[in-house]
């Protein structure tokens, strides 16, 4: 058979370690093997099976030799290009080294010094070292076997330690993870959200990977997620609010209501102590208190409420005057007397402030003026005095609202109004209607049909207005006249239920919304002398 065959009996010789005699295949026969490896890795696995064999204590080069018959140069060459491979490692004894089957190859890699790690572990461990995202290996047993720069700015440097412990600050083996589930191999991979030790947020991914000696490691990625999270609840929190701000404004019939579940809804989401919403009254020129929350009932008596009221008022004007939302921080400089943090004592904001803090014993408060296209509507006042406190991103979702707050409040008020001008349009002696630009009536008060001599409203309302009226034509050239100069008096002949006509002067005029026409409105006065058009 020649060189291509050697009889693997036969442990003493040194012939199988000439590359001469490999050929590309080996077949069994007997005692001879016929099989494809090239003959450096068969020589790894040898040197790997010789350490593992002679135990956990490490083997010297002398006694891997004598499994692995080298000569010291040739076995130290195939040691150290394992070495570099990160699939071994050793320890410096006085001159001596001791080798190990490297079972965390990347902790080996970030234990050697710079002096000893190869080209390409300098290469390997920077990267890993500067990787912006935390990168972990654990053992089976929950011990920390490697952590890179990420995740030793966060916890210190936790190698050997439990992880439980080191990032949760638990003792009982708690697995908040779900690690365990990897260990016992239900699951090939977790991710999951978590709040470690220091309050931080991590989303974690791990899964598991089999090490060179064929034991099983767990391998995570880590990400402080806590600034992320934040912005997630914020635009949650926004998006809350203005869904329950639509809702309040659709179901509120008074600018109180209104009021009153704007605050209640944003407690409910911000979790502050007290606030209130200011409405300014534009022909007093004043701010008056539509709903408050929160206040103590101790502090409520009538002569220091009223006090409070009128401080509560001079803040909110000095938001609205400065046209930003106004942030003040209250610290007590000795009993029952309070100051305004950045504000010398004798300025007469913190003045007043310092006297509102001292009867609810305030800790912070922020005043917001309400305003939408221009108009002022109000402020939005609130206070803490617990323990709470309103991050930036509070205050931003607060500023975030207030336009929409004040639209709110706008749409109720414009709607109030409306309402006073309808009843008072209902209970006018003279007969008023309004239609579309078509001529169609849309409402008609009380008055006109008494005097048209209809019971309800919608006999008259979608009808054709000049079905109201003797002369059709007549009617007709009103309704372009009105439409084309915006305005028409004069006199007609009108038509009643019954048939029968009278004669009315009629005044009307178009109705221009932001976007254009919207309606014609009209006012008659019975009983006048016909003369046809004007």
């Amino acid at each position: 058979m020649g060189d291509d065959y050697h009889d693997v009996g036969d442990d003493n010789t040194q012939d199988w370690l000439n590359p001469a005699v490999w050929s590309e295949g080996w077949a069994l026969t007997g005692f001879l093997i016929f099989k494809k490896m090239k003959p450096e890795e068969e020589i790894y696995t040898r040197i790997i099976n010789a350490i593992q064999d002679i135990g956990g204590i490490g083997a010297t080069i002398e006694e891997i030799s004598k499994a692995v018959p080298l000569g010291r140069h040739t076995l130290s060459k195939y040691l150290n290009h394992l070495r570099a491979d990160g699939r071994i490692s050793y320890k410096q004894i006085g001159r001596a080294k001791i080798w190990f089957v490297s079972k965390s190859p990347l902790q080996h890699i970030f234990l050697l010094s710079e002096e000893e790690k190869t080209y390409t572990e300098k290469i390997f461990s920077r990267i890993l070292s500067y990787v912006p995202e935390g990168i972990l290996i654990l053992d089976f047993d929950f011990n920390i076997l490697f952590m890179n720069r990420y995740l030793t700015a966060l916890y210190g440097n936790c190698i050997g330690q439990k992880y439980p412990r080191s990032f949760f600050a638990s003792d009982r083996g708690d697995d908040p993870c779900g690690f365990k589930s990897i260990v016992d191999a239900t699951v090939e991979e977790v991710e999951c959200r978590v709040e470690d030790k220091a309050g931080r947020i991590l989303e974690l991914k791990a899964s598991r990977v089999e090490n060179p000696d064929g034991s099983f490691s767990i391998i995570a990625i880590i990400r402080d997620a806590t600034e992320k999270v934040k912005y997630e609840q914020r635009i949650k929190n926004l998006s809350e609010l203005h869904r329950m701000l639509g809702e309040a404004v659709n179901r509120s019939y008074t600018i109180n209501q209104l009021c009153s579940t704007i605050l209640k809804n944003m407690r409910n989401v911000l979790s502050f102590d007290m606030g209130d919403i200011l409405i300014y009254d534009r022909i007093k020129d004043m701010l008056f208190c539509y709903a408050r929350i929160g206040y103590p009932h101790e502090a409520e008596a009538s002569e220091v409420r009223v006090k409070a009221e009128d401080w509560k008022r001079r803040i909110a004007t000095e938001a609205i005057m400065r046209r930003k939302a106004l942030y003040l921080q209250f610290y007590r400089a000795r009993a029952r007397t309070y100051r305004v943090k950045g504000m010398p004592d004798d300025n007469e904001l913190a003045q007043t402030a310092s006297h509102l803090a001292s009867v609810y014993n305030l800790k912070e408060g922020y005043a917001i003026p309400l305003t939408t296209s221009g108009e002022l509507h109000g402020a939005l006042l609130i206070f803490n005095s617990s323990g709470r406190t309103l991050s930036d991103d509070d205050r931003s979702l607060l500023e975030g609202v207030s336009e929409a707050i004040a639209g709110g409040i706008a749409k109720i008020k414009a709607e109030e109004e409306w309402k006073l001008k309808a009843s008072a349009v209902g209970i006018a002696t003279q007969p008023i209607f309004m239609t579309s630009l078509e001529g169609k009536p849309t409402y008609v008060n009380p008055a006109f049909l008494a005097l048209w001599g209809y019971d309800d409203e919608n006999e008259v309302l979608g009808r054709p207005y000049s079905e109201f009226w003797r002369d059709k034509s007549e009617a007709e050239a009103v309704l372009t006249a009105v439409r084309e100069k915006g305005t028409w008096e004069g006199d007609l002949v009108a038509l009643r239920r019954d048939g029968s006509t009278f004669n009315a002067r009629l005044a009307a005029s178009l109705i221009i919304g932001k976007k254009g026409p919207l309606q014609l409105v009209a006012v008659v006065m019975p009983e006048t002398t016909a003369t046809g058009l004007a």
